[in-house]
């Protein structure tokens, strides 16, 4: 069972990833013959790619005179990087400090994308992050607004007109409020009448004219036709969702655990907080 959780384990893919690219930069270093400081190397695969990006954008392949314009176009964006480096271009410069430091993010949590997480993983973070895909409450209701001077005879007299089939769009107070919504989610309903107006509701009988009921906008007459309560989809429904957001979630421990591993490798000298805020 033991062994069955290690297999699983991000962090166990995460540096057994790591050990494969520090494997391949070994094969590398041994390479006997390396080219030159002032050779623009690039390999038929290289190559391949450039033509596979052209035909991409183009829906067709590149003949030979267009392709020899990319390899050229990639060598000489080749020499401006080395020749931009060599002149400390990099240095200082915020906006290329973030596009590496954001690559190195990419390779870090590149190992999420090949796990395969079984359905008891899955459920398992599903019932630990529940809030996140739990459905709300839904509700369809009838509304009337009432007026600022409504009194409570009128109130009587417009619940009971109500009551005899009078058109809740004709009664009260005219406004840019719907008159009727079909099932909608609470929060949707919120949104539209104010916070917690959606939970007012759940508790009034079907089919009934009840309140009034205040709203943003003021008191209201409602109707409720259906209520749909707040349910947890099962995870047959939403496993997609859910992988994806499993995935990501190992995505970012990975890339938290990359980060930590190479900050021992270095030795920080950091201002203290406290003398940068007070200066």
């Amino acid at each position: 069972m033991l062994l069955r959780r290690l297999a699983r384990s991000p962090l166990l893919h995460f540096f057994a990833l790591g050990g494969l690219i520090f494997a391949a930069y070994a094969v590398l270093d041994d390479d006997p013959a390396p080219p030159p400081a002032d050779a623009i190397v690039l390999t038929v695969d290289e190559a391949a790619r450039l033509a596979e990006r052209f035909t991409a954008t183009w829906q067709r392949p590149p003949s030979e005179e267009e392709l020899a314009g990319l390899l050229r176009a990639w060598a000489l964006e080749e020499v401006y990087v080395r020749e931009a480096l060599a002149l400390g271009l990099d240095r200082g410069d915020g906006v290329i400090r973030q596009r590496l430091a954001t690559k190195m993010g990419f390779i870090a949590e590149s190992g999420a994308a090949v796990l395969e997480p079984d359905d008891a993983t899955l459920r398992g973070w599903l019932d630990a992050n529940a809030d996140r895909f739990r459905r709300p409450m839904r509700l369809a209701f009838d509304q009337v607004l009432l007026g600022p001077g409504t009194t409570t005879e009128d109130v009587a007299q417009i619940r009971e007109s109500l009551a005899g089939g009078a058109d809740p769009a004709e009664a009260g107070q005219a406004s840019l409020l719907p008159p009727a919504l079909p099932l909608t989610p609470s929060p949707v309903i919120d949104r539209s009448f104010g916070s917690g107006f959606s939970d007012r509701l759940a508790d009034f009988p079907r089919g009934t004219w009840s309140g009034p009921v205040e709203s943003a906008y003021g008191p209201h007459l409602v109707r409720v036709t259906a209520v749909e309560p707040a349910s947890m989809p099962p995870l047959d429904e939403i496993r997609a969702q859910v992988e994806g957001e499993w995935r990501a979630e190992q995505a970012r421990q990975m890339r938290e655990s990359f980060g930590e591993a190479l900050l021992e490798r270095y030795t920080l000298h950091l201002p203290e907080p406290a003398e940068v805020l007070g200066r």
